[in-house]
């Protein structure tokens, strides 16, 4: 793990710096180019810096923030049948499929639920996404975040658009779990933390067999 944060620092300093580089090069033609040009690059390097970013992080993060299955890959049926349980049991989380991905969150329409997420005072509705790759056995796990307002329980509660939130490196390899433990666990054991989502759902994963690899979308 402290290997992986090293890594992702040292890149979190360097692609900044090499964007910088980049700028620094553009000005340098500055006087080759002619002003007009030198203008319109000025303009569009925001943007090309920005995208250059995101792509790269992306991509990165993936390569570092990777990690292994042990055993023989349950087939992808298999897989989701597990994380579809969820839903059969007592505790605060659901899972929503959507088109091929699923999706896992608190059960923030359930009254039960939606007045312990009141009462915490939670102003952020956590999501974990799995987007599955049958071909490679991986699943890419994707944090995302919404601004939540728990104003009538459950009639009006408002949640806002999803985001991508920061820091979102956020796992115990020693301490990740199953998703079997929510059958298990009181209601007052749940913190409502994104590791009570992550942990056990990636640890199912990987105790399928399946690679778990984190990713920006």
């Amino acid at each position: 793990m402290l290997k992986r944060f090293l890594l992702t620092g040292f890149f979190l300093l360097l692609l900044p710096g090499l964007a910088l580089v980049s700028l620094w090069a553009v000005l340098g033609l500055g006087e080759a180019l002619g002003p007009s040009i030198l203008l319109v690059l000025l303009c569009l390097w925001p943007a090309l810096a920005a995208l250059s970013l995101l792509l790269a992080w992306g991509l990165l993060l993936k390569k570092i923030w990777r990690f292994r299955g042990s055993g023989p890959p349950a087939s992808l049926e298999q897989l989701q049948a597990q994380l579809l349980a969820i839903n059969q049991m007592p505790g605060p989380v659901e899972v929503i499929r959507r088109r091929q991905r699923l999706g896992l969150s608190w059960r923030s329409q359930d009254l039960q639920w939606c007045e312990r997420l009141s009462q915490l005072g939670l102003t952020r509705l956590y999501e974990l996404h799995c987007r599955f790759d049958p071909a490679t056995h991986t699943v890419f796990l994707l944090d995302r975040v919404r601004i939540a307002d728990f104003l009538i329980c459950p009639d009006r509660v408002r949640i806002g658009r999803g985001r991508i939130p920061l820091p979102l490196l956020r796992v115990r390899p020693r301490r990740l779990g199953t998703v079997g433990q929510y059958a298990t666990l009181a209601p007052e054991h749940y913190q409502f933390h994104p590791r009570e989502i992550k942990a056990p759902v990636m640890g199912t994963i990987l105790a399928s067999g399946w690679e778990v690899r984190f990713a920006l979308w």
